[in-house]
């Protein structure tokens, strides 16, 4: 193994090291939030935003469906019409739905979905 190709290996070694490592604490920080709804957060949004009482003519809605592994915290929310959300509801629940909408940021970290009833 000549030297720039060991150079290059470390490289790549620490760039995925750091990667794991980022994922491994961002896991973490979103364990703690419900899958389920929760009025608690979508009033935490609402005051996030601006809105303290909600806002007139939107809904709030789950970027990543909880239905699909989405977390229920502000950071996976976000204000629609009510024309736009049924226009989402038709495909977020599908398995396009979920490639567009749900990320690792706004989603379980295996799509986990829970029984919340």
């Amino acid at each position: 193994m000549t030297r720039c190709m060991l150079k290059k290996f470390l490289l790549l070694l620490v760039v995925v090291v750091v990667y794991v490592f980022v994922l491994f604490v961002f896991t973490i920080s979103v364990a703690g939030a419900s899958t389920c709804r929760s009025s608690k957060v979508k009033h935490q949004f609402d005051v996030q935003q601006g809105y303290p009482h909600g806002r007139k003519g939107y809904v709030v809605d789950h970027i990543c469906a909880l239905a699909q592994g989405g977390i229920d915290a502000p950071t996976n929310m976000q204000y629609q019409t009510l024309t736009d959300s049924k226009a989402k509801d038709k495909i977020e629940n599908t398995r396009l739905g979920r490639a567009i909408y749900c990320t690792s940021f706004n989603s379980t970290p295996l799509r986990q979905v829970y029984n919340c009833n």
